[in-house]
């Protein structure tokens, strides 16, 4: 027995001896390279694309495994005039077999990847590189047994543990890669080149320490940081990790934290975020080609980030956030779930923002240029242009509850307070429910709903002005001064569609308006209607005040199917009283008012005369109403209740009078 077992053992050794004197020789006795050709057409196949090794390809097995190729190419599919989709120029892996072997310890003592290069491509009809061409379908035989590998998978437990118990690399390094970016539609190549990646310290108990560098549009990237250890169980426990970005010599990211059970079916994270102040205008002048230019010169020079990021494969949440632009300072905190909905809560303070000063100024390019851009628009968008049906089916899964408050906004030099707004949305119904700020010593509301439930929007708001000095607010708007007094106004509105056309065609409400105690500036209406020549521009007016002071204008106003209408607007001034009435169609964008002026004082002594508007919104007719005129003095001259007798010839003195009247003369 004892003879046995030694004659056993010897032999086993033999066979283990044989083998791994065969895994030595045989490499060295086979061509690998005569099997290049069988290679590269079954990979070719596969993949659908041209597929070569240039170089040399080699291989060994023992005692480090070793696999090694160079210049291998993965070409377009037909249709492109690139002839790479895919190249590298090295690759090279070693590893150590018979720690693997024995005790299932990775050793990796080289995996360098040289030049590899990715061109993506999209070409003039719309077609893209990187999309495979489908594998041919399976037979019934490969999908039954398909189907029953499936149900063995759903009966077994898929066991979590890696293959190996260690893992050391000596070695690792991805050299000089690029990945470009051509766009045949616009004429851009982009791209990020210079691309090397550095891993230090690979293993299970260890941090493993990286270092991402690159050039986009010659700017230098550079990642730094480390992570792990992993632990005895990657992917279970909890692994710190610690990041740093900077990029455009300008902008410094930091990311440390943890993330907890990476390999499970609900990994955590949880990390402290970082971005110190930069220029944000520095980075974008180095991205665009276009210089950029703001109406304030110091706008996006101040940027900062940072807050507190922790989340789930199912929800993230980010809290003590503050968010830095300029002079103004924002606190915020946001958290999301259900991410296919998705279920968003937020709440915003912000202390003050100035919008006007990010107002870019548009750049003006050089006649050539602009008659290239603009052939090159219309020959590239004639498809655009065509009109596509929104798809409104994101709206109405969202669901949001979110808060903004504003201390100070300035838009269009309009100079708002205490800004504040709630926003939700659920089952397609998007609600403002309510905005409100300080504005001018007065208030404003708005509440407003879009329904999107249907395949056009349903819009409804309702607007209250209360109290607003309207002086103040047109000179800030404007920088001249208008029109003064006290403006309030209340307007429901009810509009559907998703394009202008559709809105004006739809938009009905109604709505009042009113303001008291005030005066318009340059105008002397008083003067204008009593003297035809200097209110139509016949001559100029023999003295005309510098203003109209009114103690209330207030209109009620209705709107239908896009055309506006009014019965009741009157001007009351001390010595004047106008009331207009009419019609515009804003559809249409044509006007329709008569504007009748009556005097006040002495009525009887003063013809006051009525104004027809017409035309349209651009091009606006004004005239005076001489057949409305010559009616009403010809009725009060007949219907006078006392005719002077003195006069020897009545209708010869209504002539004079009424031409008097008229002409002012």
């Amino acid at each position: 027995m004892k003879r046995f077992i030694k004659w056993t053992i010897l032999i086993l050794c033999i066979i283990v001896l044989m083998i791994v004197i065969g895994l030595i020789i045989a490499p060295n006795f086979i061509n690998i390279d005569k099997y290049k050709p069988m290679i590269e057409k079954k990979v070719a196949k596969a993949i659908g694309r041209p597929f070569s090794i240039n170089g040399n390809l080699k291989l060994r097995l023992f005692p480090v495994a070793k696999v090694s190729f160079s210049d291998l190419h993965i070409g377009n599919p037909k249709g492109f005039k690139e002839k790479d989709f895919v190249s590298l120029k090295s690759f090279d892996v070693q590893i150590k077999l018979i720690p693997f072997l024995l005790s299932r310890d990775l050793q990796v003592k080289r995996f360098v990847m040289k030049e590899p290069k990715v061109v993506l491509i999209k070409a003039k009809n719309g077609k893209v590189n990187w999309q495979f061409e489908k594998l041919t379908a399976p037979s019934k035989g490969r999908i039954e047994l398909k189907e029953k590998d499936v149900e063995l998978k759903k009966n077994t437990k898929v066991s979590t543990e890696l293959p190996i118990k260690k893992l050391s690399v000596d070695e690792f390094a991805i050299t000089d890669a690029a990945i470009l970016w051509i766009d045949q539609v616009t004429g851009k190549k982009t791209g990020i080149t210079g691309i090397n990646l550095r891993l230090k310290n690979i293993s299970f108990t260890k941090p493993i320490g990286f270092e991402l560098t690159a050039k986009l549009e010659g700017n230098p990237i550079k990642i730094t940081g480390q992570a792990g250890p992993l632990g005895k169980i990657p992917g279970k426990g909890i692994m710190p990790v610690n990041i740093s970005l900077m990029a455009f010599k300008e902008l410094n990211l930091s990311m440390k934290g943890k993330v907890k059970d990476i390999s499970s079916k609900n990994p955590s994270y949880e990390f402290a975020l970082n971005l110190r102040p930069f220029s944000l205008r520095k980075v974008l002048s180095k991205l665009s080609e276009v210089p950029l230019r703001f109406s304030d010169p110091n706008a996006l020079q101040k940027i900062s980030l940072s807050a507190h990021i922790k989340g789930t494969a199912k929800q993230v949440s980010i809290k003590q956030g503050i968010f830095v632009l300029d002079q103004s300072k924002m606190n915020f905190w946001l958290s999301a779930k259900e991410f296919k909905k998705p279920n968003l809560a937020f709440e915003i303070n912000l202390d003050k923002i100035n919008v006007d000063h990010y107002i870019p100024i548009t750049y003006k390019p050089k006649k050539k240029a602009k008659k290239m851009a603009i052939t090159k628009e219309k020959s590239t968008s004639t498809k655009i242009r065509k009109k596509r049906a929104i798809d409104y089916a994101p709206l109405r899964k969202l669901e949001m509850d979110g808060k903004i408050k504003i201390g100070t906004l300035i838009v269009k030099k309009i100079r708002l307070q205490n800004t504040y707004m709630k926003l939700t949305a659920k089952d397609g119904l998007l609600q403002i429910k309510p905005m409100s700020m300080d504005m001018y010593k007065g208030k404003m509301l708005l509440n407003a709903m879009v329904n999107v439930k249907g395949k056009i929007p349903d819009t409804k708001l309702a607007l209250n002005i209360n109290h607003v000095l309207i002086g103040q607010l047109i000179k800030d708007m404007l920088k001249e001064d208008l029109l003064t007094g006290t403006f309030d106004m209340k307007v429901a509105l009810r509009m559907k569609g998703d394009t202008s056309e559709q809105i004006i065609s739809s938009l009905n409400g109604n709505g009042d308006l009113l303001i008291k105690d005030g005066a318009i500036i340059g105008i002397d209406l008083s003067g204008m209607i009593q003297n035809i020549k200097a209110a139509f521009g016949l001559a100029q007016a023999r003295e005309l005040k510098k203003k109209t002071i009114f103690s209330v204008i207030k209109s009620k106003f209705v709107i239908k199917n896009g055309v506006f209408q009014t019965k009741e607007t009157q001007l009351i001034s001390p010595h004047l009283k106008v009331s207009s009435i009419g019609k515009a169609n804003l559809k249409k964008q044509t006007l329709s008012f008569r504007i009748n002026p009556e005097y006040i004082k002495n009525p009887e002594k003063s013809i006051a005369v009525p104004v027809i508007v017409s035309g349209t919104f651009s091009s606006p007719r004004f005239a005076p109403d001489l057949k409305g005129i010559a009616k009403e003095m010809i009725f009060k001259k007949l219907f006078k209740k006392k005719a002077k007798e003195e006069k020897e010839n009545p209708i010869e003195e209504m002539g004079k009078e009424l031409l008097k009247g008229i002409f002012g003369q």
